[in-house]
């Protein structure tokens, strides 16, 4: 979608300054959305015993 985007803002303007206002404007607003669904990014702590890491015994053939 975004090359015939900028190709029809290329064509109807003659510059490519609205194809990177329409590319910059995408970008912000993709930062937004995942800031708005995704939330903050935290770092995920795993303290021993939680059940999250198990070691698993294999036997030897």
């Amino acid at each position: 979608m975004t090359p015939v985007a900028i190709g029809y803002i290329l064509s109807a303007t003659g510059s490519f300054n609205g194809a990177l206002l329409y590319v910059g404007l995408h970008g912000l607003l993709a930062v937004l959305c995942y800031w708005v669904i995704v939330g903050p990014i935290e770092r995920l702590v795993i303290r021993e015993g939680s059940g999250l890491i198990r070691s698993a015994s294999v036997a030897a053939e």
